[in-house]
């Protein structure tokens, strides 16, 4: 209970208060009550020494008569009253006269005369206060001075005829006295609870409440909680109290707030200080160059290798030269268009380094963002001068590979001696041309087979070179007399073959029939002057079947036209005519 009371400011306040209520009360209930007894007391002096008088004046009167009889009969009706105990005269001497008491009751009180009273009575009345066990009595002392009236009983000598002595009980005042007491202690106890209630009411909303108040924000801020608003109204000592604790909790939070920016600021300086360290290490592992710059075009961290690509950059004074286009700075390009583009960009050039070297350099850019802005650009610089010089030599290797490899299907697909078309390429591209033919990519298809005339004895009367010129020759005259369209092939010896897609049988024999009359008219280099070369041509269509099928109708008609006379055109027809009639050759 004490460790809890101990706990509590408003019940250690309200213990205090309540004590000092209680103690307050309890003093001025004490005294009220010693005073009220003392005036009760003074009052009943006064009463009883105004009856004592009384009493005084009938005893003087009955004395000066010498009626001693009349004397007892005054203390005996004195004596009756409850209020009075005893009645009683004593000798000048303080001894009690006989048949001179009368009692109402009976009392413990000590019937003898103290010294002091008898020295001091004879001057003026005195009065004391007694107790006997729990019962309070007023003893009145009156001296009976002794007078002319009295000197035939007493004599002249004796100052006082006796001393008058009355005991008044005073327990009625006691018990009243008591009862006033108590019902002042249960209206001071009244007093005390409602005065507790009061103060505890007003406690509770003067002090208690802000100070609970002071004390939760005080708790909330211990515990990281962001404490409820202070009311700082008011102009007593908690007010200050609490604007100062306000102002003091402003100040704690700014600077609290100071400390965890100079912390954030501190984590993050480390951090960073960690990372370049870590960066640096990389970036000397590395075996490219690196530079990190800042928007300032500052250099902030670099490697070695970056300075022996980029021999400007020990001009440069820890800058990235400014973008002005000049061949020098030309790798420096793409940090530029980093810093303008917030992209990853890249550059290729040239460096000079101070032997005179030129070296390829190959540069790529990358921002790093923070916060939504370019906090810096990493430039990764790679010597590419081997690669380069290995794309070119594998470039000039591939020309050179493409044009052997242009020649080789040349080769494949062309007559070393006439350079035209060979059989075999002949035959692939009949079958392409059949089945363009069969799609419906054009409605006719023609085919000349041309063959010269008495090649055989050209060869033997002016041998095989005149031969060989007069094949050349033949070949160049169809190829030039055809359409871009159509093929020209040696078919075999001194059989040439055309096809000519999207041609009706009529416009092939058309130009078969051209083809033999430049032929005809042209004069042919020989040993003993010019010589004159005829040709033979069979045309057929195709119609439907394979290559063969068009192929074979090609060469009947050239048998048919040989065997007309040569130097003439045939056509693959059942009823086909003869469209020249030349002699034979």
């Amino acid at each position: 209970m004490l460790t809890f009371i101990k706990k509590r400011l408003e019940l250690k306040i309200i213990l205090t208060l309540t004590f000092v209520i209680v103690c307050m009360i309890s003093v001025y209930t004490y005294f009220d009550i010693q005073h009220m007894r003392s005036d009760t007391i003074r009052t009943s002096q006064r009463t009883l020494g105004a009856f004592a008088a009384a009493i005084k004046s009938s005893v003087n009167a009955a004395m000066k008569k010498g009626h001693h009889e009349d004397v007892r009969h005054i203390l005996k009706e004195v004596a009756d009253p409850l209020f009075i105990n005893r009645v009683m005269i004593y000798d000048e001497g303080g001894r009690p006269l006989n048949g001179f008491e009368m009692r109402h009751g009976d009392t413990g009180l000590d019937m003898g005369l103290p010294q002091e009273i008898l020295s001091s009575v004879g001057s003026a009345d005195v009065s004391s206060v007694q107790e006997q066990g729990e019962d309070l009595f007023l003893t009145y002392y009156s001296a009976i001075k002794n007078g002319p009236d009295c000197f035939r009983c007493h004599g002249q000598q004796v100052k006082l005829n006796g001393i008058l002595r009355i005991d008044f009980s005073l327990q009625e005042i006691n018990d009243l006295i008591e009862a006033r007491r108590n019902r002042d202690l249960l209206w001071s106890a009244v007093l005390i609870v409602m005065l507790t209630g009061v103060l505890v009411a007003l406690l509770r909303v003067v002090v208690y409440r802000p100070v609970r108040e002071l004390r939760d924000a005080m708790q909330s801020v211990q515990q990281n909680i962001v404490p409820p608003s202070l009311s700082t109204g008011g102009f007593d000592e908690l007010a200050d109290l609490k604007k100062s604790f306000v102002s003091m909790l402003g100040r704690v939070e700014s600077l609290h707030r100071t400390n965890l920016d100079k912390e954030k600021e501190l984590t993050h300086n480390r951090e960073v200080m960690r990372f370049r360290a870590e960066l640096q290490t990389m970036f000397d592992a590395m075996p490219d160059g690196v530079l990190l710059v800042e928007p300032g075009l500052k250099i902030v961290q670099s490697n070695p290798r970056a300075y022996e690509l980029l021999p400007v950059l020990n001009a440069s004074e820890g800058k990235i030269p400014s973008e002005d286009g000049e061949e020098e700075v030309c790798s420096f390009r793409s940090i530029h268009e980093a810093f303008r583009t917030g992209s990853v960009c890249e550059h290729q050039c040239q460096s000079i380094l101070p032997d005179g070297e030129r070296r390829h350099i190959h540069s790529i850019c990358a921002p790093i963002l923070q916060e939504g802005r370019i906090a810096y650009v990493v430039e990764v610089i790679r010597d590419i001068t081997d690669r380069v010089r290995t794309a070119i030599e594998l470039e000039a290797r591939r020309t050179e590979l493409m044009e052997a490899n242009r020649q080789l299907s040349h080769i494949a697909v062309t007559d070393g001696l006439t350079q035209i078309y060979n059989r075999r390429h002949f035959d692939d591209l009949l079958h392409k041309e059949i089945k363009r033919f069969t799609r419906r990519k054009y409605s006719h298809l023609s085919v000349m087979m041309v063959d010269i005339d008495h090649f055989k004895k050209l060869n033997d009367e002016h041998g095989h070179l005149v031969g060989d010129g007069v094949l050349r020759e033949i070949a160049q005259i169809l190829k030039e007399s055809v359409r871009e369209t159509d093929t020209v092939a040696r078919y075999g010896g001194e059989e040439f073959i055309i096809v000519m897609p999207d041609t009706h049988l009529d416009g092939a024999t058309y130009r078969a029939e051209t083809l033999r009359k430049k032929v005809e008219q042209k004069e042919f280099p020989g040993h003993d002057g010019s010589l004159h070369i005829t040709i033979s041509i069979g045309v057929a269509a195709y119609l439907s079947g394979t290559a063969d099928d068009v192929i074979g109708d090609a060469d009947r008609a050239l048998y048919q036209a040989k065997h007309a006379g040569r130097n003439r055109v045939a056509v693959s027809a059942s009823e086909a005519l003869s469209l020249t009639d030349a002699p034979e050759a």
